[in-house]
C-alpha cells in the first residue's frame, strides 16, 4: 500500500527498496556526513511526492544510492543536491505522512 500521494506501483516498491539499501549500506556515512532524515526521506506533508521540492534524495532517487558526499546523493543516472538554494523547509519523513 502506498504511503502517499504520488508513490504508487512498481515506484513505490523500487523507493522501498532502495530505501532499505541506503539504510543497510549508507546510513552512517549519511549521519557522519550531516544528512538528516529529511534531507533523505522527506516528503510535503500535505502533497506528498506530487511536490517534488520538498521530497529527499532517497525519495527522489528511482536508482540505489552509489555514492554520498557532504553535498550531494550520487545515483547511477543522477545526483541529488543537498544544498539547492530555495528548497522549502517543512516536511516530514515519509513514515508520518498523514499523521
Amino acid at each position: 500500500m502506498s504511503p502517499c500521494p504520488g508513490l504508487t506501483g512498481a515506484n513505490w516498491a523500487a523507493i522501498y527498496e532502495n530505501a532499505v539499501t541506503f539504510l543497510d549500506r549508507w546510513a552512517d556515512e549519511a549521519v557522519r556526513l550531516g544528512w538528516t532524515t529529511l534531507d533523505c526521506f522527506g516528503v510535503h506533508p500535505e502533497a506528498g511526492t506530487i511536490r517534488p521540492d520538498y521530497c529527499g534524495a532517497v525519495i527522489m532517487g528511482a536508482e540505489a544510492v552509489s555514492a554520498i558526499t557532504e553535498t550531494r546523493m550520487r545515483f547511477v543516472n543522477t545526483t541529488y543536491y543537498r544544498d539547492t538554494p530555495g528548497r522549502p523547509t517543512g516536511g516530514v519523513p515519509l513514515w508520518q505522512f498523514g499523521r
